[in-house]
């Protein structure tokens, strides 16, 4: 007679059936919604292991562009860079993708670069890139993009408004207390990734000879999405960080590859730093390749 037993936690809604009669015959009925719970967040784990720092001693000397190009022409497997960046003296970047990280090891001392100097490339396992950790959960990004479609067209009017074609400038300063975006209940905190990449996005798509970007007063404290901007909009000549919380030159320095001609940094931290404007002059100028004026601490 077919009798039936419960088996495994209550609270998974697992159930067994056994029939026995010539033979056993099991069934188990199992909540989809836990299925689909424990497979997101395996997914969710896959995503967050795996992570190797990538990092080129002496890379502040090269643009970001011709690095990364080199790279992936002597790389045997292709790679996603995120979160390159210069540290000091060093470029870096991280990969996850452990045979991408052995691929790019092999590269190393097999790129040249002007002066014919060897270039050389290490690798090591990471922690989670904190650009990452950051990320925009995937509730707050559908109010950026509609379903497989454009971006939210409420950002997209916010900064065409904030646009002045003429001079090819946008001015973002303070863009999260836009009442545009703030009656739509968008908020855009610029140093969270996505916010910046959607931002570049629009930049990029509608306004690709840009000359000048004030992002002032944005409490700014890393510029990791930002340094996407060399490839994206490498027309910018006039960048305005003042009033943000950039505290070191290395923030900076993931600027290096536009060629500015102004750079205002007034009202942040790292400027305390430095006990006299030749200094500020020296130590920030270098890494952007400033050729212009920069705005004094």
């Amino acid at each position: 007679m077919p009798r039936s037993i419960p088996y495994g936690n209550r609270r998974n809604r697992r159930r067994v059936k056994l029939q026995s009669e010539d033979r056993i015959h099991v069934t188990v009925w199992q909540d989809r919604k836990s299925v689909e719970k424990e497979a997101g967040k395996k997914r969710q784990e896959r995503a967050l292991g795996s992570w190797f720092k990538i990092i080129i001693p002496g890379g502040i000397k090269y643009d970001k562009t011709w690095l990364m190009n080199s790279l992936r022409t002597h790389c045997r497997v292709p790679f996603t860079p995120v979160d390159f960046h210069y540290v000091k003296n060093r470029a870096q970047f991280f990969v996850q993708d452990a045979g991408a990280a052995s691929a790019l090891k092999e590269v190393s001392y097999k790129i040249c670069d002007q002066k014919n100097r060897k270039i050389c490339v290490f690798t090591s396992k990471s922690a989670v890139p904190h650009s990452v950790k950051n990320m925009l959960e995937p509730e707050v990004m559908e109010q950026l993009e509609t379903q497989g479609g454009p971006l939210h067209p409420s950002l997209q009017l916010t900064m065409n408004k904030r646009c002045d074609v003429s001079q090819q400038a946008l001015d973002l300063q303070s863009v999260r207390f836009d009442p545009d975006l703030v009656g739509h209940d968008i908020d855009i905190i610029l140093n969270r990734r996505n916010c910046m990449a959607a931002t570049l996005k629009i930049i990029e798509k509608n306004f690709p000879q840009l000359v000048s970007l004030n992002l002032c007063n944005n409490k700014l404290y890393r510029l990791d999405g930002l340094s996407d901007i060399v490839q994206m909009v490498p027309t910018v000549k006039i960048l305005k960080l003042s009033r943000n919380m950039l505290k070191s030159t290395w923030e900076v320095g993931k600027m290096k590859g536009l060629e500015l001609e102004e750079l205002w940094l007034d009202g942040n931290p790292l400027c305390d730093t430095f006990p006299d404007r030749s200094s500020y002059v020296r130590s920030v100028g270098s890494p952007c390749h400033l050729s212009g004026n920069l705005n004094s601490p």
